[in-house]
C-alpha cells in the first residue's frame, strides 16, 4: 500500500492542475467577451473645448462641428490656442450678403497680411489656425528649411457670386478666405502664382498644404481648378465638399 500512495498523490495533483487550467481558461473566455480600450479622457469630457494646439484636433470631427454651431466654444478655442482676435458685430449688406458672427484675427503663430479687413467666421478662423499650426508651418520647415512668419491673403468677406453661377459665393458670408503667399523667416516669399507648379521644393510645399487642406476645410480650390484660382488657394467652410 505504501507504494501506491505516491501514484494516488500524483493523480490528485494532476486533477487539481487540470482544474486550475480549466478555471483560468473559463475566466479568459469571459474576459475576451469584454471590450478593453485605452481610455481617452479628452473625448469623455463632452463639454471640453477643442484644443486647437493638439495635432489630433485635425481629426476631432465631433468638436470641430461644435465650433460651427457654438460661437462661444469657438471663441474659447481660439483664445486657449493663443490667437488674438476681436469679435465683430453682425453685418448685413444688400443682395443677401453678410454674417451673423465673425472675428478679426489680430495675431496667430504667423502674421497675417491683407489689403483689407479680414473678417472671418469663427469656424473658419479656427480651421485656418489649425492649418497654419499643424500643416503650413511644419511643411515649410520640411521642404524649405525655414519657418513661415507671414501669410498673405487677398481677403475673405466680399459680396459676390460664384463665377458662372447665380448663387452667392461663401465669401459673401465670411466663410471663405483666399491665400496668396507665405513669407519665410529667411526673407523668401513663396507665392501660389509663381511657385505652385514649380518642380522644386517651393512647389512641393504649396501642393502639400493644398492637398492636406482638403481634409480640414469643406472646399479647397487651387490653380489646378481653373484660371481664376491661378494665384491663390480658396479655403471655405460653407458646407459643400470639393478638393480641386
Amino acid at each position: 500500500m505504501k507504494r501506491i500512495y505516491p501514484f494516488i498523490l500524483a493523480g490528485a495533483g494532476l486533477i487539481v492542475a487540470i482544474a486550475v487550467v480549466l478555471l483560468a481558461n473559463s475566466r479568459s473566455a469571459e474576459a475576451s467577451k469584454a471590450r478593453f480600450a485605452r481610455p481617452d479622457y479628452e473625448f469623455e469630457r463632452e463639454g471640453a473645448v477643442l484644443d486647437l494646439t493638439r495635432y489630433g484636433a485635425l481629426g476631432d470631427l465631433k468638436r470641430r462641428a461644435r465650433l460651427r454651431r457654438d460661437e462661444q466654444a469657438c471663441h474659447d478655442a481660439l483664445a486657449a490656442a493663443g490667437v488674438s482676435f476681436v469679435q465683430l458685430p453682425a453685418m448685413r449688406a444688400t443682395g443677401g450678403c453678410g454674417y451673423d458672427e465673425a472675428v478679426l484675427m489680430k495675431s496667430s503663430l504667423a502674421k497675417w497680411f491683407s489689403p483689407e479687413v479680414l473678417p472671418l467666421a469663427c469656424d473658419l478662423a479656427a480651421r485656418l489656425h489649425m492649418w497654419e499650426r499643424h500643416i503650413v508651418i511644419p511643411a515649410a520647415e520640411k521642404w524649405l528649411g525655414s519657418p513661415v512668419v507671414g501669410i498673405e491673403a487677398f481677403g475673405s468677406f466680399q459680396c459676390r457670386r460664384v463665377a458662372g453661377a447665380d448663387r452667392l459665393s461663401e465669401h459673401s458670408f465670411a466663410k471663405a478666405a483666399d491665400i496668396a503667399a507665405f513669407r519665410l523667416a529667411d526673407g523668401r516669399t513663396i507665392s501660389v502664382l509663381q511657385h505652385y507648379r514649380s518642380k522644386g521644393a517651393a512647389g512641393d510645399f504649396l501642393r502639400e498644404i493644398h492637398d492636406r487642406a482638403c481634409g480640414l476645410f469643406d472646399v479647397t480650390l487651387g490653380p489646378d481648378y481653373n484660371a481664376d484660382h491661378a494665384n491663390h488657394l480658396h479655403l471655405d467652410v460653407g458646407g459643400e465638399r470639393a478638393c480641386r
